[in-house]
């Protein structure tokens, strides 16, 4: 659990540094079943005004196409969204540990389109046999999201 634990505070910070180039703070790590780091992503969607470029798919293109997953674990600061927690399924990874929940983050930063399935349930939807993790370390996992709306306020 340490491990994990780690690997989560990895990803915070990750999502505090997205979150101070502007973007909403989410950052994930992708771990080899060894706990060998593959990848890490940051959310990046202000920046690049690339919708899609959430946090755990920049981890899935920075891994690269011929990266194995078999066996991995992506490690997100936030839970992942329908779209982001789809593509790890199809990624074939073998677990989805998250920090904090969307519930929890939405209430504080807000916005739109939000999504009544959780990655849970969109795992679960599926065929793949991946277990999901979260939420882990309590208030910590949320404070990336206060500084992140002290310094852009709240969204519409």
């Amino acid at each position: 659990m340490q491990h994990d634990n780690d690997h989560l505070r990895r990803a915070i910070a990750l999502g505090e540094e997205a979150g101070r180039r502007g973007n909403r703070p989410f950052g994930a790590v992708i771990v080899a079943a060894d706990g060998t780091t593959i990848a890490e992503g940051r959310n990046e969607v202000a920046a690049s005004g690339v919708v899609t470029a959430h946090a755990e798919l920049a981890a899935l293109t920075a891994a690269g196409p011929s990266a194995d997953l078999t066996g991995a674990t992506v490690y997100a600061s936030g839970e992942p969204c329908p779209m982001c927690s789809a593509a790890l399924v199809w990624a074939g990874v073998a677990r989805i540990v998250f920090a904090a929940a969307e519930a929890d983050f939405a209430a504080i930063i807000g916005g739109h389109p939000r999504f009544a399935l959780g990655c849970a349930e969109v795992v679960g939807a599926s065929d793949a046999e991946i277990a999901v993790s979260g939420p882990h370390l309590g208030e910590e996992a949320l404070v990336p999201f206060r500084r992140y709306l002290e310094t852009v306020g709240p969204a519409a």
